[in-house]
């Protein structure tokens, strides 16, 4: 199944209001996202007592960055259908992402008994040690689900992310090609595979990694970002090479104009051309409109420092 990353802005409104920019992993882009939002609402509204369209909202609203309501539906969608554990895993991550990780590993532990499993049990464990932040337990729990079950590409994908994250690029590396040889033309296991290879610094399969991921997904966020990246990296930024540096940077902040992320990366552009006070303006108007996100900051301060 063709997978996409798509960036999304997510305010936690009700608790530190934080501004987070994320990259959501999705089987395909929701179109008409603010009338199905709607209607959804609208119906179970209508039929409270029902689940399937609630869950459907649940769904929706993560996608949408709503992530404190699809919290509340899907709690709903819980109560209502108690033995569902993959929505518990769609709670439970939620709420990891979000910061809560005590009420995450609430969720998480909830799942264990409803798992006939194995290897899913291992994976729930797994889950639950990266929230208690012991990465190295989370591996073994991550590396015996994936040995219980290889045919399971989440599993292999969970192990490689706690390796990076242990800066163990080399069985983060073994761990995504392993998802690479179960479906080839898997764009989130080339991005992840991409980062570990340029971390071990073998810079011409990291190429014809990224090379591979343009052909199948030219209009993906996260590959868009990395291209971007490694033209500025190559200082591609006069003439013609600037001019189709240029498009990329467009076309990433199109794409994501709420992230600090590709503001940042503008920013490197202009500062790479010597218009140094431009970069800095450039994230000084972003920290300005989004002034809750903490990332925008970081770059602002970084680049007057440098300045």
């Amino acid at each position: 199944m063709s997978r996409n990353t798509n960036p999304c802005l997510v305010t936690l409104s009700q608790s530190s209001k934080v501004q987070l920019n994320v990259q959501l992993v999705l089987d395909k882009k929701t179109t008409r996202k603010q009338q199905k939002l709607k209607t959804l609402t609208n119906y179970v509204q209508q039929y409270p007592s029902g689940w399937k369209k609630r869950l459907e909202l649940a769904d929706l609203l993560y996608k949408s960055g709503n992530w404190e309501q699809a919290v509340k539906e899907y709690d709903q969608v819980i109560q209502r259908q108690p033995q569902l554990i993959q929505v518990r895993l769609k709670l439970g991550k939620l709420l990891q992402l979000m910061g809560e990780v005590a009420k995450a590993i609430e969720v998480y532990e909830s799942a264990l008994p409803l798992s006939s499993n194995v290897a899913t049990g291992h994976h729930i464990r797994g889950l639950i040690e990266v929230c208690r932040r012991q990465p190295e337990k989370a591996v073994k729990a991550f590396e015996t689900a994936a040995s219980s079950e290889p045919e399971n590409p989440s599993h292999w994908l969970a192990w490689g992310r706690v390796e990076m994250e242990l800066d163990n690029a080399h069985a983060a590396l073994k761990a995504f090609e392993q998802i690479l040889l179960l479906q080839p033309d898997d764009i989130v296991a080339m991005i992840h595979s991409y980062d570990a290879l340029l971390i071990l610094g073998d810079f011409q399969s990291a190429e014809l990694r990224l090379s591979r991921a343009e052909q199948l997904a030219p209009g993906d966020y996260s590959v868009l970002k990395r291209r971007l990246a490694y033209r500025c990296r190559m200082k591609l930024v006069l003439g013609k090479e600037g001019k189709q540096t240029k498009k990329i940077v467009n076309a990433v902040l199109k794409l994501a104009p709420h992230s600090a992320d590709a503001h940042k990366l503008q920013a490197d552009y202009y500062r790479l051309r010597g218009e140094s006070a431009k970069s800095v303006a450039i994230l000084k108007q972003f920290t300005e409109q989004y002034p809750n996100n903490p990332h925008g900051w970081c770059y602002y301060s970084r680049f007057l420092s440098d300045q």
